[in-house]
């Protein structure tokens, strides 16, 4: 009986094992059919190298940014979190190039200042309780800058609004929470003469 046990427990972990084989072997080809689809050997997916842009210099592997040249001018955004150092804002930029190679433009956010615009205050159901929600604005100056030489293309301040409070929210948990801008949304319309050449 005790064999018996034995062998269930060695069965388990080779089956184990030869499961844990087959899943690197396929993550393996999935990775390397990532890495491989962007077009030639030694493109780059990160683009970390781009915050060397937002300090002055130039990325030379990157693409040449021509403001006459008509189409799209792949882009990023960075935000300064002091000291010389830039982060990837959170929140959806459609601009943004799939690897390094390809980006054309640097928005470098600077001096970022957040206000509360408003706080909603609000009466749960059923007696649960009060909460509120609390809308932030983010104020910025910015520099628009051509990745491959470090030149400076435009300039200015943004300011992002959040959206609304509505007269009905939903609170998860009955709890308060903040609504903030997004660069993302209120650069569009400040770049896109820049990124988006008719």
């Amino acid at each position: 009986m005790q064999n018996k046990r034995v062998l269930m427990v060695v069965g388990g972990l080779l089956s184990l094992a030869a499961l844990c084989c087959i899943g690197i072997v396929i993550f393996g080809y999935v990775y390397d059919g990532f890495s491989k689809s962007g077009g030639s050997a030694g493109e780059t997916h990160s683009l970390v190298a781009l915050k060397a842009v937002c300090n002055g210099e130039a990325v030379p592997e990157t693409a040449v940014y021509n403001p006459d040249a008509s189409g799209h001018h792949p882009s990023v955004i960075l935000q300064s979190v002091g000291d010389g150092e830039y982060i990837f804002p959170t929140g959806d930029w459609g601009s943004r190039p799939a690897i390094l190679e390809r980006a054309e433009l640097v928005v470098c956010l600077e001096n970022v200042v957040e206000t509360i615009s408003e706080t909603c205050d609000y009466t749960l159901e059923e007696g649960a309780g009060e909460v509120t929600i609390t809308r932030i604005s983010l104020v910025a100056d910015y520099r628009l800058i051509a990745t491959q030489t470090a030149e400076l293309v435009a300039e200015g301040t943004v300011k992002a609004v959040p959206r609304q409070c509505n007269d009905q929210e939903t609170f998860a948990n009955n709890a308060s929470f903040t609504l903030r801008g997004e660069f993302n949304e209120a650069l569009e319309p400040v770049v896109d003469q820049y990124v988006n050449v008719p």
